[in-house]
């Protein structure tokens, strides 16, 4: 059966996060090791990402418990940083996306928290996708299965019609499992390659 949507996700395929990491900890006093460390717990991002929390909530807390360890107008100032900051989206990923669109409906699959409407908007990408599936907004977060049926249900085909990239290994199994074409990201290159064997470029 030909493949009726192509679903990417954000960071890591169609995003990338550069952090001038000697400038973070000259700047602000904080390792970056460090803040990633506080910021991406488990027990700080996953209520993020599920949607417990909204993103400032979030980004708060992570302010919260640096300020623990460093000292509070720096942490404040790193947080505000933080904020601003929006990754730089890859150009050759967006065109094979743009090609993929004359041909099909894509979608935009990714565990993010209740900021990505904004993210989205900044990057010029709000009217770009056919499909939005945002954990924060479904409760579940790759690669659980009931976030696949629900992508599924929302673009109206079943598993097998589905064409999927993620940079994680897990997530991509995870949609394997429910008989989704899935790639492994890790170029752009690759990913051409993958839609050409799938069928969905030439």
């Amino acid at each position: 059966m030909p493949i009726k949507c192509v679903f990417f996700d954000f960071d890591g395929v169609l995003r990338t996060w550069h952090y001038d990491e000697q400038r973070f900890q000259d700047e602000f006093g904080i390792p970056i090791e460090a803040f990633r460390e506080v910021a991406f717990a488990k027990e700080h991002v996953n209520p993020a990402i599920r949607g417990h929390v909204t993103n400032e909530e979030w980004r708060a807390g992570v302010g919260e418990v640096l300020k623990e360890r460093y000292p509070a107008d720096k942490v404040d100032a790193a947080i505000a940083d933080w904020n601003q900051r929006n990754g730089k989206l890859i150009p050759e990923v967006i065109a094979i996306a743009e090609e993929c669109k004359v041909k099909l409906p894509v979608a935009l699959f990714t565990n993010a928290t209740t900021r990505l409407p904004w993210e989205m908007e900044q990057h010029g990408l709000t009217d770009f996708f056919d499909y939005v599936v945002n954990a924060s907004e479904t409760g579940f977060v790759k690669p659980e299965p009931e976030i696949y049926e629900y992508a599924a249900n929302l673009a109206g085909i079943e598993h097998h019609e589905a064409f999927f990239t993620d940079d994680g290994i897990a997530q991509v199994e995870g949609a394997r499992k429910l008989g989704w074409t899935a790639h492994h990201f890790k170029n752009a290159d690759g990913l051409r390659a993958a839609l050409v064997e799938a069928g969905v470029l030439a």
